[in-house]
Protein backbone atom coordinates (compact mmCIF):
# COMPACT_ATOMS: atom_id res chain seq x y z
CA UNK A 1 0.00 0.00 0.00
CA UNK A 2 0.92 3.37 -0.71
CA UNK A 3 1.60 6.05 2.23
CA UNK A 4 -1.31 7.95 0.86
CA UNK A 5 -3.24 5.15 1.71
CA UNK A 6 -3.60 6.20 5.66
CA UNK A 7 -4.98 9.36 4.65
CA UNK A 8 -7.77 7.60 1.94
CA UNK A 9 -9.15 6.15 4.87
CA UNK A 10 -8.59 9.27 7.50
CA UNK A 11 -11.12 11.04 5.10
CA UNK A 12 -13.43 7.58 4.53
CA UNK A 13 -13.94 7.55 8.49
CA UNK A 14 -14.65 11.24 8.75
CA UNK A 15 -17.02 11.33 5.75
CA UNK A 16 -19.00 7.87 6.68
CA UNK A 17 -20.01 8.06 10.46
CA UNK A 18 -20.87 4.34 11.66
CA UNK A 19 -23.85 5.72 13.55
CA UNK A 20 -25.59 2.48 15.63
CA UNK A 21 -29.25 2.51 13.86
CA UNK A 22 -32.73 2.62 16.46
CA UNK A 23 -35.79 2.28 14.68
CA UNK A 24 -37.73 5.48 12.92
CA UNK A 25 -40.88 6.29 11.15
CA UNK A 26 -39.72 6.46 8.09
CA UNK A 27 -36.41 5.38 5.77
CA UNK A 28 -35.42 8.08 3.10
CA UNK A 29 -33.06 7.16 0.53
CA UNK A 30 -31.53 10.36 -1.03
CA UNK A 31 -30.61 9.96 -4.57
CA UNK A 32 -27.80 8.25 -5.75
CA UNK A 33 -25.79 6.74 -8.51
CA UNK A 34 -25.14 3.33 -6.17
CA UNK A 35 -27.44 0.95 -7.06
CA UNK A 36 -26.03 -0.48 -3.13
CA UNK A 37 -27.52 1.85 -1.66
CA UNK A 38 -30.96 0.54 -2.79
CA UNK A 39 -30.75 -2.49 -1.55
CA UNK A 40 -29.48 -1.04 1.77
CA UNK A 41 -32.68 0.49 2.09
CA UNK A 42 -34.66 -2.77 1.65
CA UNK A 43 -32.41 -4.36 4.26
CA UNK A 44 -33.00 -1.43 6.39
CA UNK A 45 -36.78 -2.42 5.86
CA UNK A 46 -36.67 -5.84 6.46
CA UNK A 47 -34.86 -4.88 9.97
CA UNK A 48 -37.65 -2.89 11.20
CA UNK A 49 -35.85 0.06 11.13
CA UNK A 50 -39.17 1.85 9.77
CA UNK A 51 -42.58 0.86 8.07
CA UNK A 52 -42.24 3.47 5.08
CA UNK A 53 -39.48 3.94 2.23
CA UNK A 54 -39.39 7.17 0.48
CA UNK A 55 -37.13 7.13 -1.77
CA UNK A 56 -36.05 10.42 -3.24
CA UNK A 57 -34.52 11.68 -6.59
CA UNK A 58 -35.31 12.56 -10.04
CA UNK A 59 -32.27 13.09 -12.74
CA UNK A 60 -29.26 14.15 -10.76
CA UNK A 61 -25.80 14.89 -11.98
CA UNK A 62 -24.44 11.37 -12.06
CA UNK A 63 -27.54 10.16 -13.07
CA UNK A 64 -28.29 12.38 -15.98
CA UNK A 65 -27.74 9.12 -18.88
CA UNK A 66 -26.68 6.23 -16.32
CA UNK A 67 -30.46 5.51 -15.45
CA UNK A 68 -33.77 6.13 -18.04
CA UNK A 69 -36.19 6.34 -15.18
CA UNK A 70 -35.72 8.94 -12.67
CA UNK A 71 -33.55 7.69 -9.71
CA UNK A 72 -37.03 7.33 -6.80
CA UNK A 73 -38.32 4.81 -9.70
CA UNK A 74 -35.14 2.94 -10.07
CA UNK A 75 -34.74 2.66 -6.31
CA UNK A 76 -38.34 1.61 -6.08
CA UNK A 77 -38.60 -1.01 -8.36
CA UNK A 78 -35.52 -2.39 -6.63
CA UNK A 79 -36.64 -1.90 -3.51
CA UNK A 80 -40.11 -4.09 -4.49
CA UNK A 81 -37.97 -6.70 -5.93
CA UNK A 82 -35.95 -7.50 -2.60
CA UNK A 83 -39.74 -7.52 -1.22
CA UNK A 84 -40.30 -4.68 0.26
CA UNK A 85 -44.44 -4.18 -0.57
CA UNK A 86 -45.61 -1.60 -2.46
CA UNK A 87 -47.69 0.19 -0.07
CA UNK A 88 -44.34 0.48 2.13
CA UNK A 89 -42.99 3.06 -0.43
CA UNK A 90 -43.34 6.69 -1.21
CA UNK A 91 -41.95 8.14 -4.24
CA UNK A 92 -40.15 11.78 -4.80
CA UNK A 93 -39.17 12.28 -8.46
CA UNK A 94 -38.52 15.86 -8.88
CA UNK A 95 -35.40 16.63 -6.90
CA UNK A 96 -31.82 17.08 -7.93
CA UNK A 97 -29.67 17.55 -5.19
CA UNK A 98 -29.42 16.90 -1.88
CA UNK A 99 -31.27 19.44 -0.18
CA UNK A 100 -34.16 19.44 -2.77
CA UNK A 101 -33.96 15.89 -1.53
CA UNK A 102 -35.19 17.02 2.26
CA UNK A 103 -37.30 19.52 1.07
CA UNK A 104 -39.14 17.88 -1.54
CA UNK A 105 -39.61 15.06 0.58
CA UNK A 106 -41.09 17.17 3.76
CA UNK A 107 -43.36 18.71 0.69
CA UNK A 108 -44.54 15.46 -0.30
CA UNK A 109 -45.86 14.27 3.36
CA UNK A 110 -47.48 17.15 4.20
CA UNK A 111 -49.51 16.92 1.27
CA UNK A 112 -50.40 13.59 1.76
CA UNK A 113 -51.04 14.22 5.80
CA UNK A 114 -48.27 11.77 7.12
CA UNK A 115 -45.75 13.13 10.14
CA UNK A 116 -42.65 11.85 11.23
CA UNK A 117 -40.48 12.68 13.89
CA UNK A 118 -37.36 10.32 13.38
CA UNK A 119 -35.75 9.63 9.77
CA UNK A 120 -33.36 7.16 8.45
CA UNK A 121 -31.13 8.58 5.80
CA UNK A 122 -29.42 6.31 3.17
CA UNK A 123 -26.58 7.40 0.91
CA UNK A 124 -23.39 6.44 -0.03
CA UNK A 125 -20.71 5.87 2.52
CA UNK A 126 -18.62 9.13 2.03
CA UNK A 127 -21.99 11.05 1.34
CA UNK A 128 -22.89 10.14 5.03
CA UNK A 129 -21.94 13.17 7.20
CA UNK A 130 -23.27 15.42 4.19
CA UNK A 131 -26.58 13.96 4.11
CA UNK A 132 -26.59 13.82 7.66
CA UNK A 133 -25.88 18.06 7.87
CA UNK A 134 -28.18 18.41 4.87
CA UNK A 135 -31.44 17.13 6.85
CA UNK A 136 -30.40 19.05 10.06
CA UNK A 137 -30.26 22.61 8.04
CA UNK A 138 -33.61 21.92 5.86
CA UNK A 139 -35.76 19.61 8.28
CA UNK A 140 -34.31 20.41 11.45
CA UNK A 141 -37.87 19.45 13.62
CA UNK A 142 -36.81 16.04 12.94
CA UNK A 143 -34.40 13.71 14.66
CA UNK A 144 -32.59 12.19 11.58
CA UNK A 145 -29.48 9.33 11.69
CA UNK A 146 -28.01 8.05 8.83
CA UNK A 147 -26.55 5.05 7.19
CA UNK A 148 -25.07 3.46 4.06
CA UNK A 149 -23.76 0.10 2.65
CA UNK A 150 -21.78 -1.50 4.95
CA UNK A 151 -18.43 -1.80 2.64
CA UNK A 152 -15.04 -0.68 4.16
CA UNK A 153 -13.43 1.79 1.87
CA UNK A 154 -11.43 -0.84 -0.58
CA UNK A 155 -14.40 -3.51 -0.39
CA UNK A 156 -16.63 -0.32 -1.98
CA UNK A 157 -14.39 0.70 -4.92
CA UNK A 158 -15.66 -1.65 -7.65
CA UNK A 159 -14.64 -1.69 -11.79
CA UNK A 160 -18.32 0.57 -12.16
CA UNK A 161 -16.74 2.92 -9.10
CA UNK A 162 -12.97 2.85 -9.07
CA UNK A 163 -10.73 4.31 -6.07
CA UNK A 164 -9.61 7.06 -8.31
CA UNK A 165 -13.30 7.92 -8.43
CA UNK A 166 -13.95 6.94 -5.00
CA UNK A 167 -11.22 9.61 -3.78
CA UNK A 168 -11.80 12.48 -6.01
CA UNK A 169 -15.42 12.29 -5.03
CA UNK A 170 -14.28 11.92 -0.92
CA UNK A 171 -12.43 15.26 -1.42
CA UNK A 172 -15.33 17.07 -3.33
CA UNK A 173 -17.43 16.02 0.03
CA UNK A 174 -14.85 17.81 1.79
CA UNK A 175 -15.06 20.81 -0.34
CA UNK A 176 -18.94 20.66 0.10
CA UNK A 177 -18.67 20.53 4.06
CA UNK A 178 -16.34 23.21 4.14
CA UNK A 179 -17.94 25.65 2.22
CA UNK A 180 -21.77 25.17 2.19
CA UNK A 181 -22.12 25.87 5.49
CA UNK A 182 -21.64 29.52 4.53
CA UNK A 183 -24.39 29.24 1.87
CA UNK A 184 -27.11 27.80 4.12
CA UNK A 185 -26.69 23.98 2.55
CA UNK A 186 -25.77 22.40 5.41
CA UNK A 187 -25.00 22.98 9.21
CA UNK A 188 -21.34 23.53 10.32
CA UNK A 189 -18.96 20.31 10.62
CA UNK A 190 -16.11 19.68 13.15
CA UNK A 191 -13.10 19.83 10.89
CA UNK A 192 -10.01 17.74 12.57
CA UNK A 193 -6.73 19.56 12.22
CA UNK A 194 -4.85 17.55 9.70
CA UNK A 195 -8.00 17.38 7.02
CA UNK A 196 -6.58 20.57 4.94
CA UNK A 197 -3.26 18.74 4.75
CA UNK A 198 -4.75 15.85 3.53
CA UNK A 199 -6.62 17.19 1.22
CA UNK A 200 -3.73 18.91 -0.27
CA UNK A 201 -1.79 16.19 -0.80
CA UNK A 202 -3.95 13.68 -2.49
CA UNK A 203 -4.73 16.67 -4.59
CA UNK A 204 -1.87 17.15 -5.67
CA UNK A 205 -1.23 13.14 -6.60
CA UNK A 206 -4.19 13.82 -8.97
CA UNK A 207 -6.33 10.80 -7.27
CA UNK A 208 -4.70 8.25 -8.70
CA UNK A 209 -5.28 4.68 -8.89
CA UNK A 210 -1.05 4.79 -7.67
CA UNK A 211 -1.72 5.96 -4.43
CA UNK A 212 -2.99 2.12 -3.27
Amino acid sequence: MSRYYDQVLTVWNYLKLQQSLKPTDAILLLGSSDLRVGERAAELYHQGIAPLVIFSGGVGRMTDGLFDQPEAEVFAKMAMDCGVPHHAILQEAKSTNSGENIVFTRELLTAKGIEINTVTLVQKPYMERRALATCEQYWPQVQAQVTSPQYDFLDYCSPLHPSSEVINLMIGELERLQHYPELGFCTPQSWPEEMTNIMQSLIAIGYDEQIL
